[in-house]
């Protein structure tokens, strides 16, 4: 991770716009049942629908209260959809009559609630997320306890551990309403049943609904409250891209372990993040203890893994030898200023002998500040897969022993007696390096008793008598248990960097196949192939093609059921990852990965595992990643490439025509001089008169469409080169209403000019030739007889021309008219080359202005041309 790059306006705009598109979410926030949530939502509800809000009740539950069944009579509520499970009819929301009945708020209730088997979303959370994407206001309630980040604390002091429970990032752009009850005032509420029936009433007195656990629920929802505002309001200032230092600098990185306390832990990671508005890292450490953990620990890792991600964690598995160091060393790499780490109860003997991983990060962690959260008793190093192995080894490091020891005294004549000690390390170093240390420390207590046994006198006893004899023991024993360490210690680190090596060169050897490739299929093909190979999965990419899901990259013809199809369409639709293991249409038996890129979604990568395992390990999540941001990246070259080509055939079309209407306007100019000097010179009387008018006018339109070509070319080809001179701008407009005179006749022009325009430096045939075109656009397009505006208005820093007219009016997207051969379709505009416009906008540009068009009020429109006030060097000196 490195800093984030500060957002430019296009970022924050998109931004805006990504919010702007997706509906509002307003959550009525209380610290337990009864505070008055759903009595609060229908009261603003009602009042909006009285403003003029289409308002309707998705779901809302009066729990038996009559108040609150009065707020819901004048409220429109949608059928609920009923749902059959085990002979049981259960009612539930339907979402998909809320997204085709699609008002502007809808009232959500009880937002943690679990969804009956067979909905389409295993949780009401995830109903209302589809229903913001949709681009429909939510409104919803929810209790402090069914928060994720806060499901420990709450359990800590209430002994009650809340199931149904909300991940923080479906509130994080929620807009919170604290709805507050004092503890004796909400106890009171109980008392009189207006909670709960008389004898759940009792009990919840007697366990939850006690004064102390209700102030410091209370305490909870308003701090959860404050952070949103704070969080809210930072957002807000990063979009507008106005300055504050409201956002800390902080990052945290947290350790997950395979332990019960790891979601614990990262629990604790996400509310240190949230209360300093911090981004934060959930890391996993594959050493060699971690490696050996195996099913049920195995899968409790893939699930901390899980709670992290829906939190909001990067992910990111690391591996390593020695977990302490790494995780320094990780946290220097992301510059973290924090580590959550999580701490069992242990013994000092456990500790001596195994060490504390939490110690270590605390010795050497000079200048980052360490969290120690306290765990359950076994949850801070994750214990072996079982005794097998432990047996195993001992087994092979007695046998190896034995082993070495027949061989010695099968060459002990030949041997000096000094060299038995030597020869006894030798199982030692191969046990610790071809198995593991565990193996290397048995076969050095094997290696200690045998030499004693079998050469120290008195023979085949464990006596010793020499102190010689003692010394040479200690030190063997010392020294292979030292060795077999080393060694094992080595074996791991070899075993750590060749299987880094591996994933490198898999990487690698990915990356380069596919960038090799130009052909769609066969991409999808690679791909699938390569990642079935790493993961040991089956793999397909999928895309949407004229509303049809396409599979490709299988070769065994691979065919997706209903559910599958739908999970695939969810990703590529939504870009979200869905199907099996995770937490949308996991009855799909593929998971599909959004290929994103910043063209947006490519397709969509499934892939699927034969056994009921989890389809991807904890360990290959990041492989997993790298893999899908790479076949996207492939994905993203094709479309790009493809581009490429279409825009070298356009340009070179662009640049043929170009130079043919250059070609054709150059030859044609000759001779349509002579014509305009023949029809000028024959008199315009007699019985031809109007048609000697019309060949003049004609002519003159013909003249200037051919200039216009010549002008297109020379803007084409960049070699507009602007003549400055001291110009007066009224002079230019006189000009140009001389020249337009002669090609229209009839047409009137009303002129406004400020006297106190003052004499600047331009050039006058680009600002001739830009106010005939707009002028000309205007009289073409205006009604018979409506005459044209033209107005000279002098500012401290720029003179504006403006042009208005009585014509029908721009479209929407005005600016597209200056776009070149852009004419507006289907209306009374008719005539012209398209060229005019354009023309008029490179030159403004060439002399330093802007134009802009639009419409004007009661009706018509206007294009105005900003110059910057550039006096000439001699009106200055005069002045």
């Amino acid at each position: 991770m490195t800093d984030p790059a500060p957002e430019t306006d296009a970022e924050r705009f998109l931004r805006l716009a990504h919010r702007e598109q997706r509906g509002r979410l307003t959550a009525y926030l209380g610290a337990a049942p009864g505070v008055g949530k759903t009595y609060r939502m229908l009261q603003d509800a009602g009042r909006r629908q009285v403003e003029g809000t289409d308002v309707v009740v998705g779901i809302a539950e009066t729990h038996g209260r009559s108040d609150t069944a009065q707020l819901l009579e004048p409220l429109e509520a949608l059928p609920r959809h009923v749902v059959l499970h085990q002979g049981h009819s259960l009612e539930e929301f339907d979402i998909d009559a809320a997204l085709a009945r699609n008002p502007d708020l809808i009232l959500v209730d009880e937002l943690a609630h679990s969804n009956a088997p067979g909905c389409r979303h295993p949780k009401r959370w995830q109903d209302v997320e589809e229903l913001l994407d949709a681009g429909i206001d939510v409104a919803t309630t929810v209790n402090i306890q069914h928060i994720e980040s806060l499901n420990d604390v709450v359990a800590g002091f209430t002994h009650v551990r809340v199931r149904e429970t909300v991940p923080d990032r479906v509130l994080d752009e929620a807009e919170l309403i604290v709805v507050d009850l004092p503890p004796d005032a909400l106890i009171e509420r109980l008392e009189a049943g207006k909670v709960y029936l008389p004898d759940t009433a009792g009990r919840a007195l007697s366990n939850f609904f006690t004064p102390n656990k209700l102030a410091a629920l209370r305490e909870l929802a308003l701090r959860f409250a404050a952070r949103s505002v704070d969080r809210r309001l930072s957002d807000q200032l990063q979009t507008s891209g106005e300055k504050g230092h409201f956002v800390s600098g902080e990052r945290l990185l947290v350790a997950v372990s395979a332990g019960k306390g790891g979601a614990q832990v990262v629990r604790h990671a996400k509310r240190m993040a949230d209360i300093y508005y911090a981004p934060w890292t959930a890391v996993v450490i594959e050493s060699g203890s971690a490696r050996a953990v195996r099913g049920a620990q195995r899968d409790q890792l893939a699930d901390n893994l899980a709670l992290a991600a829906s939190l909001g964690a990067s992910l990111m598995t690391i591996a390593a030898d020695d977990v302490g160091p790494a995780l320094i060393q990780q946290a220097r790499e992301l510059r973290a200023t924090q580590i959550v780490i999580g701490k069992s109860r242990r013994s000092r003997w456990f500790e001596w002998r195994h060490g504390s991983i939490a110690q270590d990060v605390i010795r050497h962690a000079k200048g980052i500040a360490v969290q120690v959260v306290p765990l359950e008793e076994g949850d801070e190093k994750p214990p072996r897969s079982d005794n097998v192995y432990s047996q195993r080894d001992n087994v092979i490091a007695f046998l190896g022993v034995a082993a070495t020891v027949a061989l010695i005294h099968l060459i002990l004549p030949w041997i000096a007696f000094g060299a038995i000690d030597l020869l006894l390390l030798l199982p030692v170093i191969a046990a610790s390096t071809l198995i593991r240390t565990r193996a290397g420390l048995w076969a050095s207590v094997w290696a200690a008793l045998s030499y004693n046994f079998f050469f120290i006198e008195p023979l085949h006893t464990f006596a010793i008598k020499s102190p010689a004899d003692v010394v040479t023991f200690v030190v063997l024993a010392l020294v292979a248990s030292v060795i077999g360490a080393l060694a094992g210690k080595v074996r791991r680190q070899a075993e750590t960097s060749a299987g880094v090596a591996r994933l490198n060169a898999s990487l690698a050897r990915f990356a380069g196949l596919m960038g090799g490739i130009s052909d769609k299929d066969e991409t999808a093909r690679v791909a699938c192939k390569e990642i079935g190979m790493l993961l040991d999965v089956e793999a397909v990419i999928v895309s949407l093609e004229e509303d049809q899901i396409v599979v490709r990259g299988n070769d065994k013809s691979v065919r997706l059921d209903i559910v599958d199809e739908a999970a695939a369409r969810w990703t590529l639709e939504r870009g979200e990852p869905t199907g099996r293991d995770t937490g949308t249409l996991n009855a799909s038996d593929w998971q599909f990965h959004p290929l994103k890129t910043s063209l947006g979604t490519m397709g969509a990568l499934g892939i699927a595992r034969a056994s009921q395992q989890r389809v991807i390990r904890p360990d290959d999540a990041t492989l997993l990643a790298s893999l899908v941001d790479q076949t996207a990246l492939a994905h993203e070259r094709l479309v790009l490439e493809a581009q490429a080509r279409q825009v070298g055939t356009l340009r070179e079309r662009d640049r043929l025509r170009g130079a043919l209407l250059g070609s054709i306007a150059h030859d044609l100019r000759t001779p349509l001089t002579a014509v305009i000097a023949a029809a000028e010179a024959i008199p315009a009387e007699g019985s031809f008169a109007e048609e000697v008018r019309i060949a003049r006018t004609e002519s003159r339109r013909l003249q200037r469409f051919l200039n216009d070509l010549l002008e297109a070319s020379r803007i084409e080809h960049g070699t507009i080169e602007p003549k400055w001179e001291s110009i007066e701008l009224a002079d230019i407009i006189t000009a140009v209403l001389h020249d337009l005179r002669q090609d229209r006749p009839g047409a009137r022009v009303v002129t406004r000019i400020d006297p106190d325009c003052p004499f600047v430096s331009s050039d006058p045939l680009l600002l001739r030739h830009i106010l005939i075109n707009l002028i000309d656009n205007a009289l073409k397009f205006s009604p018979a007889g409506s005459p044209v505006e033209v107005e000279l208005v002098a500012r401290a820093d720029t003179t504006l021309y403006r042009i208005l007219d009585r014509s029908p009016g721009l479209p929407a997207d005005s600016q597209v008219l200056f776009d070149r051969f852009e004419r507006l379709e289907g209306s009374d505009r008719v005539g012209g080359s398209g060229l005019g416009l354009w023309i008029a906008k490179n030159f403004t540009e060439a002399v330093g202005g802007t134009i802009t068009a639009g419409n004007r009020e009661g009706g018509g429109a206007i294009f105005e041309v900003a110059l910057p006030v550039v006096v000439a060097r001699g009106m200055a000196s005069h002045a």
